[in-house]
């Protein structure tokens, strides 16, 4: 992620406006500089949009933009009053040189009898241009106090006296036709330097004297050491650490720490080093035992050597630290002490299970089938209407067809449960009849589809030839042993499909979260109905996953929003790109002894408005 500052030198421009007075006016009175000068161009409304500018400045820095600037929004204050100046006034652009116009809001009144006047710049923003106006904000000055004070030489907010009758183009003479006080004004502009920072990342390992790896804690110090400055600008800075579980039986975490760098800004060489970085291991008694005397490890960085860490355009690998791991085999590149074909030294996952496929780290991928559940919230992809898209036949094609490490890897049944009191099975919308393309098309990739209607507690046997299960709008709960044969047969690699519906049609969205809940999800069904009708989703609204291959728009017809935690995968957004109506779930295959309840989350509020709440189409 690239981030503009802009660093400020002011060109103070001053010239001296004359008024004249009639017979009529007594110039033996002091005359005061008015008041309506700066007023004149604060309007309620500008004054909002700036104050809403301005917040979003305090909360973070803009996006780098390749726009060029186009408005300067300056607010500032003057006098012994504090008389407040907010102005959005247009940039010139002068080969290389940026610079404000001239604006009569900033003609700085200097009071009578006096030859100076105190200036403190508050905040400013540049924007580009959306058709003669501005458009978005593309850089800030950064704030004493923010993250990025120390990048700049001067942070704001700063002040300066603005002197009478001076500006730095041309000299401007003063003329009096009487012996009233002239009124005086002073022209600020402003010169814009623009500076990149970049974002920087790390993590770390930790190896006890066995040679054993975990999840490292520590602190983190970045130090501007280029032009002989020793300028710091992170101290101190840690991780977010976890545990995958409420009750800390779960793994250990820490999130690679992100911080923003800037690239030299004193001239420095491509192989100079300008950048410190330095990490110290701190104690994680929760993780590993108190280490014993473990030395920091500090680099100094060059800008080629910062930037070999860049990916390309979007990505960036983090910088990966090593604490006690260098002398011993724990830490020597082709170690693999749970045998899951990823070295000990870049193992982020050291005591995966047996057998489970994982990531280029060593962490079990959600890509991989097996192990976690299929949502869909809409009945409609599957049905003859929608099939009629090649690509939501394309769709079911990859729901059947993967391959798996699992003894169900060669089965080649498909069970789709219609039991349970399913609505749309009552009411036609889900019946073999109704979804027979979907049936044929699995039939063509060589699976044999099989209707079942399972009750309460009678889901306690799955047939070895199957491998994918289609739980079909069930609106009554699962019994431990039924969630048991079904962690199983996900352990197994079995696929788990469980396919619900929009809100208002689908009245139990309680038993598909407890459900999800009990097989060990995070994600759940949140309700709401987004897409009805029969919608198309644009190629936008996928994601890269395995089911989505091939993939460039699907069908559906009016589906709830679902919620996924973190290791949950999206396959398919709404079509404003914003909310996940598909995805895939990771669960955890272990038995459980009792049945949990869903955490109750209020549902989605609903604005869509639909004819007919009795069809699954919601018309």
């Amino acid at each position: 992620m690239k981030i503009f500052i802009t660093r400020l030198f002011l060109s103070v421009f001053l010239c001296v406006v004359c008024f004249s007075c009639s017979e009529d006016e007594n110039p033996g009175v002091e005359q005061q500089v008015s008041d309506g000068v700066a007023e004149l161009y604060l309007g309620p409304v500008l004054d909002a949009e700036i104050r809403k500018a301005l917040q979003k400045q305090e909360a973070d820095l803009p996006e780098c933009s390749e726009d060029a600037p186009a408005y300067a929004q300056i607010s500032l204050v003057y006098g012994d009053a504090n008389t407040p100046v907010d102005v959005i006034v247009p940039i010139i652009i002068d080969g290389n040189d940026l610079f404000t116009d001239y604006d009569e809001a900033l003609e700085i009144p200097v009071a009578s009898g006096e030859t100076t006047v105190s200036v403190t710049l508050n905040d400013f923003l540049v924007w580009n241009d959306d058709g003669g106006a501005p458009g978005e904000v593309i850089w800030a000055a950064p704030k004493t106090g923010s993250d990025f004070a120390g990048i700049v030489s001067q942070s704001l907010p700063f002040s300066w006296d603005l002197r009478a009758g001076s500006k730095t183009y041309t000299d401007v003479e003063v003329l009096c036709f009487d012996d009233r006080d002239v009124n005086l004004f002073g022209y600020q502009f402003f010169d814009i330097i623009p500076v990149e920072i970049y974002e920087f990342c790390v993590f770390a390992n930790y190896c006890n004297d066995a040679g054993r790896h975990f999840t490292a804690n520590y602190t983190f110090d970045i130090t501007y050491i280029g032009d002989d400055n020793n300028i710091p600008l992170y101290t101190g800075e840690m991780p977010m650490t976890g545990n995958t579980e409420d009750d800390d039986s779960g793994d250990w975490y820490a999130d690679p720490l992100c911080l923003a760098i800037p690239a030299p800004i004193y001239g420095e060489g491509p192989d100079t080093d300008y950048i410190r970085v330095t990490a110290t291991l701190t104690n994680w008694d929760a993780n590993y035992p108190a280490p014993g005397a473990v030395d920091p490890i500090s680099e100094d960085l060059s800008w080629n050597e910062v930037q070999s860490f860049f990916v390309d355009g979007d990505n960036m690998n983090y910088w990966h630290i090593f604490f006690n791991c260098e002398d011993d085999d724990g830490g020597q590149t082709g170690s693999d002490d749970d045998g899951d074909g990823v070295p000990n030294d870049i193992d982020e996952c050291p005591d995966t299970d047996p057998g489970v496929e994982v990531d280029t780290v060593g962490c079990e991928s959600i890509q991989v089938p097996g192990r976690d559940v299929v949502v869909l919230n809409d009945i409609n992809i599957f049905d003859n209407t929608a099939l009629a898209d090649p690509d939501n036949v394309r769709f079911v094609q990859n729901l059947v067809n993967y391959t798996t490490t699992g003894v169900r890897n060669s089965g080649d049944v498909v069970w789709i449960d219609r039991g349970r009191n399913a609505r749309c099975y009552s009411n036609g919308e889900c019946t073999e009849t109704g979804w027979a393309t979907t049936e044929s098309v699995m039939e063509d990739e060589g699976f044999t589809v099989e209707s079942i209607f399972s009750t309460v507690g009678s889901l306690t046997s799955i047939p070895s030839d199957v491998k994918i299960v289609m739980l079909v709008m069930p609106t009554s709960q699962y019994t431990v042993d039924e969630i048991n044969t079904l962690k199983q047969f996900a352990a197994d690699g079995g696929r788990i499909i469980f396919v619900g519906e929009y809100d208002s049609f689908y009245a139990n969205i309680e038993v598909e979260n407890q459900f999800l809940a009990n097989m060990g999800a995070v994600l759940f069904n949140s309700g709401g109905r987004v897409d009805c009708d029969y919608t198309i989703l644009p190629s936008a609204s996928n994601r890269d996953h395995p089911i989505m291959a091939g993939i460039e728009d699907l069908t559906i017809a009016c589906a709830s929003v679902i919620e996924p935690g973190d290791g949950d995968f999206a396959l398919f957004y709404d079509t404003t790109n914003t909310l996940v109506l598909g995805g895939v779930a990771k669960i955890d295959t272990a038995p459980i002894t009792e049945l949990k309840q869903a955490a109750r989350s209020k549902l989605r509020a609903t604005t869509t408005r639909i004819s007919n709440q009795s069809s699954s189409t919601g018309y």
